[in-house]
């Protein structure tokens, strides 16, 4: 889904999860053919850190979140390596708290299946798609204006 695009180089795109509610959780997805890290060329994950890292701070000036969460999952058959990011905010954390089916204290492991649950696995409505391209643009526009030229090779 090229619309939802925030930034790519030769071995790794970065796009807003498709069917994510929450602005800014991000997919990092290896252009190469591969189902883990060991099928990787030394040049992918030579390349995987600095792009890690341009999205933390990507995030992390899009939204001040309390933390960055990156997480790999790789369960579902035909999709290459790739990462979930997530900005994860205070009042997410409340959120989470609040929630019955969730602990008090969260902790990354019940904010990635809130996430998920809550947030996402779901078709969009037409309101929540130009809401999600509408994060995308803000995303872009500080990945070209106020982040720094990370260097993605």
């Amino acid at each position: 889904m090229d619309e939802l695009r925030v930034f790519n180089n030769t071995h790794w795109t970065v796009t807003h999860r498709r069917d994510a509610r929450y602005d800014g959780y991000l997919i990092i997805s290896s252009e190469e053919t591969a189902s883990g890290l060991g099928g990787l060329s030394h040049e992918a994950l030579a390349s995987l850190g600095p792009v890690m890292k341009a999205v933390e701070l990507l995030l992390t000036r899009a939204y001040a979140p309390y933390k960055v969460v990156f997480y790999k999952l790789g369960f579902s058959p035909g999709f290459s390596v790739h990462f979930h990011v997530a900005p994860v905010s205070e009042a997410l954390l409340a959120e989470i708290s609040n929630h019955p089916g969730y602990s008090d204290n969260p902790d990354g492991n019940d904010v990635i299946i809130f996430l998920s649950r809550e947030y996402c696995e779901r078709s969009l409505s037409a309101y929540e798609m130009e809401k999600q391209l509408s994060a995308v643009r803000r995303l872009k526009d500080c990945f070209d204006q106020a982040c720094p030229e990370p260097d993605l090779s």
